[in-house]
């Protein structure tokens, strides 16, 4: 692939997606780019260019492609202290509820949910809450995940939330036994109570100013802005921000930005997270 064709490329997929393939890359690049053109029995990148102009024909080949160009490599639990402070900020959150007396709703955002372990991990985090303040006065606890991935595929597999013994072999025993149930000799399931806490949807990190400002407790972003050019990864911040409650909380991934700041939040001080908080 010539520098010309590589930059045609680079240009047409962060146009849909926002996906930013930097020069480094270019050889991944080309790999992914020939597995499909072998797949749709194409002859070479320009056709396989010129086909995915036709909107009709590619409206769903974009996502096979963008599926092989992201990284589905995740786990339960993935970065222990992170989930550890969304225990904290939500547990905070019962008692200061209690105290109100009032019913406490918590809505956490997981964006580039993958295929699901990042979701159905804090869904369990927030099962394991004491909810001891709220039942002692007759008050009730209400939460749901909304999971959001531009991948398909990744989707589905989410949803029919099966795993292997791979995948949950470092959760501690009475956790996979309270939160999921044996599929078959090899694989593990999330038990339904805590499935129907998550929602699922396909949405594109690069089209965030047509979303809904929803108004979440915690919005849960690692291992995303990866994708996005320095810049684009600004943007996307300030659209997270403005979905965000007031007292709100913000995780992103460690090293994936560096020195950014916004008006309207305030550093966690956590040394091992990187979490902001939304001023009242």
């Amino acid at each position: 692939m010539k520098s010309g064709s590589f930059k045609r490329w680079q240009a047409l997929i962060r146009q849909y997606s926002g996906i930013w393939i930097p020069t480094n890359r270019a050889l991944f690049l080309k790999t992914s780019l020939l597995r499909r053109i072998r797949a749709l029995d194409l002859s070479d990148y320009e056709e396989y260019y010129q086909k995915l102009q036709d909107k009709n024909w590619a409206s769903l080949e974009w996502f096979q492609l963008i599926d092989a160009l992201t990284i589905h490599e995740t786990s339960f639990f993935r970065h222990k202290e992170s989930f550890d402070l969304v225990q904290h900020v939500c547990q905070q959150k019962i008692i200061q509820s209690a105290n109100a007396n009032s019913d406490c709703n918590i809505q956490i955002w997981s964006v580039g949910c993958s295929t699901g372990e990042e979701p159905y991990s804090l869904a369990i985090a927030l099962e394991e809450l004491a909810l001891g303040s709220l039942n002692e006065k007759g008050l009730r606890f209400f939460y749901g995940i909304t999971g959001v991935d531009i991948s398909y595929p990744a989707l589905t597999a989410a949803r029919k939330a099966i795993y292997s013994e791979r995948k949950i072999h470092m959760i501690a025993p009475e956790i996979r036994e309270r939160y999921f149930n044996r599929h078959d000799s090899e694989h593990w399931r999330i038990k339904e109570k805590i499935r129907n806490r998550v929602l699922y949807l396909q949405s594109n990190l690069n089209q965030l100013t047509k979303a809904p400002k929803r108004n979440y407790d915690v919005i849960y972003c690692q291992n995303v802005l990866i994708y996005f050019r320095p810049e684009d990864r600004v943007e996307i911040l300030s659209e997270l921000v403005e979905r965000l409650i007031p007292g709100g909380v913000l995780v992103l991934g460690l090293g994936e930005i560096i020195n950014w700041q916004h008006p309207e939040l305030v550093r966690i001080d956590e040394k091992n997270c990187l979490a902001f908080q939304r001023q009242l």
